[in-house]
C-alpha cells in the first residue's frame, strides 16, 4: 500500500514511471508545500503556480534524488527556489513596465487562511513574520510551520545547523519585538 511506503521508496517508484507513486507524494507533501510557499510569497496565485513549478521540477528531477538526503530537505529545497524565482519575475514585471506599485498590488490578494485569521494577534504575529528577511523567514516558517528539522533545514538553505538555529532564534526574537509575543516552539 502506497500510504505505508517511505518518501524515499515513493520516488523510486515514480522514478521508474510510476504516476500512482508520484500522486500519491504530491497528496503526502503537496499542502505542505503550498502551505510554505503561501507564507513565503502573500499571493495566493504565486502559491499556487509555485507550488504547481515544484511539483514539475521534482517530477523532472527524480533521476537526481539522493537516498541518502532526507526527502523534505530536498523538496523544500526545490520550492524555496520556486518561490524565489517567482519574487524576481515579479520585481523584473515591476521593473520594465516602470509601475513601481506592481510589485505590491501583485501580492495584496490574500489567501483564504490569511482573510481568516487576519484579525487580532495572529494578524500582528503574520505580519512580523512577513516582513523578517527572506533568510530569517524561511528557516522559521519550515521549523515552526512545516516541522523540518534544524539539520534538515541547513541542507535546504544549505547552511550549518548552527546557523539555522541562529537564525531561527533571531526570526523569533524580532517577531517577538515587533508583537510583544514570544512564538512557542
Amino acid at each position: 500500500m502506497l500510504s505505508e511506503e517511505s518518501d524515499a521508496a515513493l520516488v523510486a517508484r515514480a522514478g521508474g514511471g510510476d504516476d500512482q507513486a508520484f500522486n500519491f507524494l504530491m497528496q503526502r507533501h503537496g499542502p505542505s508545500v503550498s502551505r510554505f510557499l503561501g507564507r513565503m510569497l502573500t499571493d495566493a496565485g504565486d502559491a499556487e503556480d509555485a507550488t504547481q513549478e515544484t511539483f514539475v521540477a521534482l517530477h523532472r528531477n527524480l533521476h537526481r534524488y539522493d537516498p541518502a538526503r532526507p526527502f523534505l530537505a530536498w523538496l523544500f529545497q526545490i520550492a524555496r527556489n520556486k518561490g524565489r524565482d517567482r519574487i524576481r519575475r515579479r520585481v523584473a514585471l515591476q521593473w520594465i513596465s516602470g509601475d513601481p506599485a506592481l510589485e505590491e498590488r501583485a501580492s495584496d490578494a490574500p489567501s483564504p487562511e490569511r482573510e481568516v485569521s487576519d484579525r487580532g494577534v495572529l494578524a500582528e504575529v503574520e505580519h512580523a513574520i512577513q516582513s523578517l528577511p527572506e533568510t530569517l523567514r524561511t528557516p522559521l516558517l519550515l521549523f515552526a510551520i512545516e516541522g523540518l528539522s534544524q539539520a534538515e533545514i541547513s541542507e535546504v538553505m544549505k547552511i550549518s545547523a548552527k546557523a539555522v538555529e541562529m537564525r531561527i532564534y533571531r526570526a523569533r526574537r524580532k517577531v517577538a519585538d515587533k508583537t510583544g509575543l514570544l512564538l512557542e516552539g
